[in-house]
């Protein structure tokens, strides 16, 4: 706990901000709501895309940047500032790919949400009022429908999805970035995209130095921010991968790791 002066927390949010059953606790809640009183920039950066950290961190004030999609999508005030896609031939040639597999997928652009099987957290949004998606199905895996997608998900077992991310590396490791968002399922983006990218622009847009970013993860995908974060913290049950690379340590989602961290350190 060296840097005494951050000016931003950066949290992700599956595995490290919400616990299993998708609440925040109100450890968390009030630790962060009380920061953010304290003029603490207090920044989302998930997997998810907007719709559904919305929807996940209402009880939170006041938070003007949310990093979505692994860094694919950057929103300031409710409007993007930031976004990029992956290539619709390319998606087109790695859908195939899982399907031939047997892996489903499900990729977002926009509204489309073009799946073989659907995350459970779509499912939800969909069933709310004014939501417009549009969802086209290939549960049947002959009818892959490609888009300008931001973000590819892939499901299934971990042998498989080692193949496809040997494929897709192999042949578009110049164009996409691969990473382990959970179990048993891998995202696809943009080369440009990752939270760490994400991170540094909203660090330039908001003025708060890199050095001044406290930032909390506990997989694959988190460990672009968490490198880029003047003090970076893995919370208890956070994978190997991260671990091996983050010694700062805080307790686990379950036990609201992220709030009891930001207690101790802010002195809340």
């Amino acid at each position: 706990m060296k840097n005494k002066n951050i000016k931003l927390v950066v949290t992700d949010l599956d595995g490290t901000f919400v616990n299993k059953n998708k609440e925040v606790s109100e450890i968390n809640k009030k630790a962060v709501n009380t920061l953010i009183e304290k003029g603490i920039e207090f920044v989302v950066a998930s997997g998810r895309d907007y719709t559904s950290i919305k929807d996940l961190t209402r009880d939170i004030t006041n938070i003007n940047y949310y990093i979505c999609l692994n860094g694919a999508k950057i929103y300031k005030d409710g409007k993007i500032i930031y976004k990029k896609t992956v290539d619709r031939d390319i998606s087109l040639d790695i859908l195939q790919r899982a399907t031939k597999m047997n892996i489903n997928y499900s990729g977002t652009a926009g509204k489309d949400i073009c799946y073989s099987q659907l995350d459970t957290e779509y499912y939800k949004e969909f069933a709310l009022e004014k939501r417009n998606f549009n969802f086209i199905s290939n549960e049947d895996k002959k009818n892959v429908v490609v888009r300008d997608f931001e973000k590819m998900v892939f499901y299934g077992d971990l042998n498989y999805l080692k193949n496809l991310r040997d494929y897709v590396e192999d042949k578009y490791s110049n164009v996409v970035n691969v990473f382990v968002s959970g179990d048993n399922i891998m995202d696809i983006v943009n080369i440009q995209c990752n939270k760490g990218n994400a991170l540094k622009i909203v660090s330039e847009d908001c003025k708060i130095p890199l050095a001044n970013i406290m930032a909390f993860g506990d997989n694959e995908n988190d460990l672009a921010m968490l490198e880029e974060a003047g003090l970076p913290i893995a919370v208890k049950n956070a994978k190997d991968v991260v671990k091996n690379k983050i010694k700062e340590r805080t307790d686990s989602n379950e036990n609201s790791g992220v709030g009891n961290y930001l207690n101790k350190y802010f002195n809340l």
